[in-house]
């Protein structure tokens, strides 16, 4: 699904490269977790997964395809993103139109939208809020918009930055149990997480970086024993 291969990145003007040589193969289907101290290079990893950064040196492939070489609207079709904060990547004064949007751009017929939309927003517990702005809602339900966002698109690529933060046990059963959903689907996930215990109930591959490259690559058992 995913290949990187000996890939550099530099932010301008840092005294030395976020990350270094880095590489790393992951199958359709698999369920893996980055891990590391703040500033490993993390959620630049992340980025650059997502296209949103180029590597300075080195290439990204997604489903064998040159992951620069993609438009917006191609990678859009491949790679869902789940930001840490949620109104960052939330466009409209509507959670129904906000969930709705990525599949009005791909001009989906309406009554698909309409079906996919409603059932997202049925899964991640939003249906009463349907019709109230996404920002005048608490956290957590903001949270869960962008989340219902990836749940209408259907990317086969689901990439999550810290997914578990701000959630209490009601709105993070809802989410595990969309996570559930994703991986019977057969999505590909790729998490950053900082919550060890929601780490091992998910993800059986753990990476772990430090200043910049893998330093360990492993099971939950291996890498998180002493956590």
């Amino acid at each position: 699904m995913l290949k990187i291969n000996q890939i550099d990145f530099s932010w301008p003007k840092a005294a030395q490269p976020c990350l270094n040589a880095l590489s790393l193969a992951v199958s359709p289907q698999e369920s893996v977790a980055l891990i590391g101290d703040n500033g490993a290079g993390k959620s630049t990893l992340l980025r650059l997964m997502a296209g949103l950064l180029q590597p300075t040196r080195g290439e990204i492939q997604i489903q064998n395809q040159p992951l620069a070489k993609l438009k917006a609207q191609q990678r859009a079709r491949l790679i869902g993103v789940l930001f840490q904060e949620a109104e960052h990547q939330i466009l409209h004064s509507e959670v129904y139109a906000e969930v709705a949007f990525g599949l009005r751009l791909q001009k989906r017929p309406e009554a698909e939208i309409r079906q996919r939309t409603d059932t997202a927003l049925a899964l991640c517990g939003l249906e009463e809020v349907a019709q109230a702005h996404p920002l005048d809602l608490h956290v957590a339900q903001r949270r869960m918009v962008a989340v219902a966002s990836l749940e209408a698109m259907a990317p086969p690529l689901i990439l999550l930055d810290e997914p578990s933060r701000d959630f209490d046990a009601h709105w993070l059963a809802l989410f595990e149990r969309w996570l559930a959903g994703c991986k019977q689907r057969g999505d590909t996930i790729i998490a950053i997480s900082h919550d060890y215990d929601f780490t091992r109930r998910h993800f059986p591959r753990v990476i772990q970086l430090s200043e910049g490259r893998i330093s360990k690559d492993g099971s939950p058992e291996q890498l998180l024993v002493n956590a």
